[in-house]
């Protein structure tokens, strides 16, 4: 149960209630005491004022001219009220006059303060004052009973404690319905999320309101959906793909190691044939593999690079001195055009995209035909004589296990022919290294790939022209 959110934030909300409610009720506790308390100086202050100037009148009149001790009793007859008492102190301490029958105590209170005291269970609030006449000086003391107050007091703390609880409760139960009205969503939410498996992953959470923060988290679940069924489908695809291209060299692999076996006493000009076949198969077999394996590793996170400063027009002069040998077997004529220049990466990736490219120059050419790489400050360019790529084409030429169908009857005519994951490959080396790959141009004269590189990877240039032409 208190595991629950709601259950969590009801807590929270009552905690947070019951501090404030509590606070609430100290501060106006408060706030009325000390109300009552300075309205209660205040008339305790008018009440003296009103005594002396009384006194002072009475004891200035012109008809007689009455003792202090006469002015005083004269006028205190006039004083008597049910919450007030009055009483009159001589200089030495004596009592001269008094509005109570009680005999309330003369305590030595300072002069000009107000002070409470208890006498026989009750509360008063008392203020003395000096009192001058002209035969003497006297000491003025009034006080109040404070037993109304009191009760003001203990009625306001009695609706507190009576009212109090009654809202606790009432506002924890409106806080719950709160929560739980609030936390709906997030349990459609939930139950709609359990019902999502890998069979349909195109159901999607309900968004109720874009707005507010559950439905930003239904947006941000929804898209984590859209980005894992792509993912599913991307590797379903794969798998098909990977499994469809793996079947037709298997097959052939195993079909011409049956016929070799089917006869004895066969010609050694027929095995050698069958060997040769299976040979090439194996190898068309073992670049599929590592080409499977570098995107498995690629798309888990694990793929080890070895970043440093290398040469970039070196490594592709190497790679163009690599791919002449395929080159001169159907005629084709390689230019190649470098300037110096420095970056940091990993050259063995970087091998591997531009035999890739090169790969592909070759391949997918007339015979006789040309090709041209170039590489001038961050740009790399590579361009052939083939037959293009249709510009329906174009934006899938970079997704795993597509090939054109010129692609596909050429395939076999390559010892590099491989399942159409080199540019794919390729695109994520130069993703790797910040690189930008794209056909910069292609139609029925040729294909044009370029790779530019980010300026921040280049520390040096120096040109320096190179041409290579086999």
């Amino acid at each position: 149960m208190f595991n629950s959110i709601r259950t969590k934030l009801t807590l929270w909300y009552a905690g947070v209630l019951v501090f404030l409610v509590i606070g609430f009720a100290a501060l106006t506790y408060i706030s009325v005491e000390r109300i009552l308390t300075l309205e209660t100086d205040e008339n305790l202050l008018e009440m003296s004022k009103n005594f002396t100037s009384a006194v002072n009148s009475e004891e200035n009149s012109e008809e007689e001219k009455p003792s202090g001790n006469e002015a005083v009793a004269e006028v205190i007859k006039e004083f008597r009220f049910r919450d007030f008492q009055i009483f009159v102190f001589s200089n030495n301490g004596n009592l001269i006059a008094k509005t109570s029958d009680t005999n309330f105590p003369a305590p030595d209170f300072p002069d000009n303060t107000y002070t409470n005291f208890y006498y026989n269970g009750k509360t008063f609030r008392s203020f003395s004052t000096p009192l001058k006449l002209h035969d003497g000086n006297y000491k003025f003391l009034i006080y109040r009973d404070l037993a109304e107050q009191t009760k003001i007091k203990a009625r306001l703390l009695y609706i507190f404690l009576a009212v109090g609880p009654l809202v606790l409760l009432l506002s924890i139960w409106f806080g719950y319905w709160l929560a739980k009205r609030s936390l709906k969503p997030v349990a459609e939410m939930s139950r709609q999320a359990r019902t999502i498996s890998a069979t349909n992953l195109h159901s999607r959470l309900p968004v109720k309101n874009e707005r507010d923060e559950l439905g930003s988290l239904a947006t941000a679940f929804n898209d984590l959906l859209e980005r894992l069924e792509n993912s599913f489908e991307q590797q379903r695809r794969f798998m098909a793909d990977a499994s469809h291209e793996l079947r037709t060299p298997l097959a052939i692999v195993r079909g011409e190691s049956e016929v070799a076996l089917a006869k004895q006493n066969r010609p050694p000009a027929d095995l050698r044939e069958s060997l040769a076949i299976v040979n090439d198969e194996s190898k068309r077999l073992t670049k599929i593999v590592e080409d499977l394996f570098t995107i498995s590793r690629a798309d888990a996170g694990q793929f080890k690079t070895n970043f440093r400063q290398i040469y970039l027009d070196e490594i592709l002069a190497d790679c163009v001195r690599n791919i002449r040998v395929l080159a001169e077997n159907r005629q084709i004529s390689i230019e190649f055009s470098a300037q110096v220049t420095e970056i940091s990466g990993d050259e063995q990736l970087l091998r591997r995209l531009f035999l890739n490219l090169l790969d592909n120059a070759v391949k997918y050419n007339r015979e006789g035909g040309k090709i041209a790489v170039n590489i001038a400050h961050n740009l790399v360019t590579i361009s052939d004589t083939g037959y293009g790529i249709a510009a329906d084409e174009q934006p899938k030429i970079f997704d795993r296990f597509y090939r054109t169908d010129k692609s596909r009857n050429r395939a076999e005519e390559s010892q590099t022919g491989g399942a159409g994951l080199g540019l794919s490959i390729a695109k994520w080396i130069a993703e790797l290294h910040q690189a930008e790959i794209i056909i910069a141009q292609s139609d029925e004269t040729g294909s044009t790939f370029s790779v530019r590189f980010p300026h921040e990877s280049l520390t040096s240039e120096t040109v320096e022209n190179q041409n290579v032409v086999t």
